[in-house]
Parts: C-alpha cells; structure tokens; sequence
C-alpha cells in the first residue's frame, strides 16, 4: 500500500510537472527596414514558430499590430506568450508573426504625406517578409490583426485592402462610435497625439479624408467591395470594457449586417478591454485565423440536409441587405 501510494503521488508531480512545462519558444528579432514610406528605418518585429528553420513547407504570415503604445518590444512583451501558447496547442497553426513599430501612427497614410503607414505595411514590409521570410506568396497565407489601437489599424488597413488577406481579426477596436467628423470627441488624446493631429488628418481636419479611413463609413461608401471580397472577418470586444469600445464594435456590427457582409461578431460577457479574459479570447481569434488560413473544401452534411428541408419548408431566404423597418426602440435608462 505505501509502494501505490508513492506511486500515485509520484505520478501526480509527473503530471503536474508536464502540464506547467511552458511551451517550446519561437524565435524573435528585430529587423531595421530602410524605407522612404515612414521615419527611418523602420522597426519590424519577427516571431517565428519552433522549428522554423526546418519546415520544408512555407508557412503562412501573420501581421499583428500593437495597441495604444509605442510599439516597442510590444510582439515579445505583450504577445510572444499568447501566440507560443496557441502554437503548443494547435489553437494557431504555425506561422510566421511580423509586428511593425509605428508610434501613434493610426496605420494609415498621413494627410501630410511624412508617414505613409499603410502603404508601407501593405507593401514595402509585406514584400521585405515574403522575399527574405519563407511564408507562402499570396492572399491564402496572409492575415492580420490586432487589439484596440492595433484592432482599429486591422479595420482601416483591412477595409482599404480586402482582397489582400485571407481574414482580419480586429480585437476591442478603439474607433470613436460615430458616423460624422462633428460628433468625434479628441478631448481624451494626450498632448503627444494631439500633437500631430493635423498632420495625420490635416488642419483643419479634412473631412473627406477623415472618412476614408474611419471604419463604419468604410463600410458604408464601400458595402460592395467589402461584401464581394471574401474576406473572413472577426471583430470581438468585452461589454465591461472600460473604453467603451463595446460600443464601436456595436456600431460596426450593425452596419456590417445591414450591408450583408459576412462577419464573425463576438460581444464577450464580463469581459474588460485588459486583464484575464484575453486567456481565452486570444485562442478564439486564433483559431478564427487558423480556420481562414486553412479552410474546411468539403461539404457539412447535416448542414445541407438542414438547409434543403428549411428550402422545403419556405424558411430559407439567402441573406441580402436588411430589410427590415428601421423603428427603433427606446428604452428607459437605467437608474
């Protein structure tokens, strides 16, 4: 009896041991990338899987972009573990990540024309990673994403290049939830941001401009091309997020259904914009991209066998733009 019990505990360490054993490390650098798109050089950080250098296959290329914060060492500081963790799991298929370091870029190109952010993620670091990376070529193995600051540089990037990824995962994006220049409360930017407002959005702020690479009115001038694009689309939040960005992503999701483009939409309950929910929202947007990047070619025969009987029955309608009376309800506010 005192042998089994030995053994059992013993056993018990052993298990224990193996489920704290942390994950196989990928491998991080940091490259500098000269270019005449942005200050240079460019900051570009690179995470690639375990055994990278071994794979004979090429791997997809994951572009994730940083939160509300300069950007340095965010991939090794803020991220490395998740996407380590996902890897160990098979929650996210091997990858190769890239992080670019852009400040308070907003990812987009500069009214001024002195940061042209998007066009050097969508092409002079793109072309860097596929020509010395070894990721697959084309759209199939390209994605991106990002949590707030980084979720809304998803959108506008995304939105302005459906085409060029095989899915964007936009987490807690932190757009201003409003459809006019006039009711875009700046208030809250620190002094830092503010001070390069009119050279991102020109001064006065250019309201053309200005809605070009706003998100809802993305969707809105552009329903068509987002809808025929085939991107695969992710965009979650928490409803106890303290930025309110709850209330974005709302917005976005309504306007996206409106408009018939297909999107995943999640609205985490309990879920603040920090803290422990990213343990388990970042394995869902994970494995929302390795879906994307390696989707099901075959059919769902329940799936069919359900769809033909609702066909039957009259029930099915494929989807289109929404119809239905816009008559909205008011309620009471809460005391």
């Amino acid at each position: 009896m005192r042998c089994l019990i030995v053994f059992v505990i013993f056993g018990r360490c052993f298990s224990d041991c193996q489920a704290q054993t942390p994950p196989p490390p990928g491998k991080l650098v940091s490259l500098q990338i000269e270019t005449t798109l942005v200050p240079s050089p460019a900051t570009v950080d690179v995470l690639s899987p375990p055994g990278y250098e071994q794979l004979s296959e090429p791997v997809p290329l994951f572009i994730w972009l940083h939160g509300g914060t300069s950007g340095k060492d965010f991939l090794g500081n803020r991220m490395r573990s998740f996407i380590e963790s996902a890897w160990a799991t098979g929650d996210l298929v091997p990858c190769v990540v890239v992080a670019p370091v852009t400040g308070a870029s907003f990812f987009i190109d500069w009214h001024d024309g002195t940061n042209q952010w998007d066009t050097f993620i969508t092409g002079q670091m793109l072309a860097y990673m596929r020509k010395h990376y070894h990721v697959i070529q084309d759209r199939a193995g390209t994605v991106i994403g990002g949590s707030s600051f980084g979720g809304q540089g998803t959108l506008r990037i995304a939105f302005r290049h459906p085409t060029m990824f095989a899915a964007a995962a936009s987490m807690a994006p932190g757009f201003p939830a409003v459809l006019t220049l006039e009711d875009w409360d700046i208030s809250y930017f620190d002094a830092d941001v503010l001070s390069d407002h009119g050279a991102r959005f020109g001064s006065p702020v250019d309201r053309a401009f200005w809605r070009r690479t706003h998100p809802p009115t993305m969707v809105i001038d552009h329903p068509g091309k987002l809808r025929e694009s085939g991107l695969q689309l992710l965009i979650e939040v928490g409803d106890e997020d303290a930025n309110g960005n709850f209330r974005s992503v709302e917005l976005l999701h309504r306007l996206l259904f409106d408009a018939a483009i297909e999107h995943d939409y999640h609205l985490h309950r309990g879920a603040a914009h920090v803290g422990r929910s990213k343990h388990w929202r970042f394995p869902e947007v994970f494995r929302f991209v390795s879906r994307a990047l390696d989707p099901a070619t075959d059919t769902d025969p329940d799936a069919e066998r359900h769809k033909l009987r609702a066909i039957q029955r009259g029930r099915y309608q494929p989807r289109t733009t929404n119809e239905l009376p816009l008559t909205p309800v008011r309620f009471e506010k809460p005391e």
